[in-house]
């Protein structure tokens, strides 16, 4: 993996655990719980951003099928264990996706674009950090945890 890759991935993994720290330590309610007009909630950032990783990494890097929800409404039947450890599993296939590419400069298409892996490092790091922040803010209101 060349050294832009890996920093790449190294802020990527770092934006990753910040949603999980918000994450942990919710209850299945609170979890669930918006705080915002919207509805948004933690539980389905996890669900959406486990979603992203594999649209972005498995289908458009890799060639394969995304798998996972793309909304952020969580089934009542799918528990915090499963949405963090779905979460952690997009992450490694992710990050094995990354590590066999290994050049930033490798050629991806998406939507008959030529792209390539930095751009799509960059588009999920975008898509990543926005939604940790949406995932801050909603922790706060909470119950008052802040900081990464």
């Amino acid at each position: 993996m060349t050294p832009e890759v890996e920093q790449l991935r190294a802020v990527l993994e770092g934006l990753r655990a910040a949603v999980l720290k918000k994450l942990a330590g919710l209850s299945e309610a609170d979890a669930r719980r918006s705080t915002v007009g919207s509805g948004t909630n933690i539980a389905g950032l996890v669900q959406h951003l486990t979603f992203v990783e594999s649209l972005w990494f498995g289908e458009i890097v890799a060639g394969g099928k995304a798998s996972g929800d793309r909304s952020m409404q969580v089934d009542p039947s799918v528990s915090v264990r499963t949405l963090r450890a779905d979460y952690r599993a997009a992450c490694q296939a992710s990050n094995e996706i990354i590590a066999a590419v290994g050049d930033a400069d490798a050629p991806v298409t998406r939507n008959g674009k030529n792209r390539d892996l930095r751009w799509v490092l960059l588009s999920v790091i975008e898509e990543t950090a926005r939604h940790a922040g949406h995932a801050d803010i909603i922790r706060e209101q909470i119950d008052g945890q802040t900081g990464r």
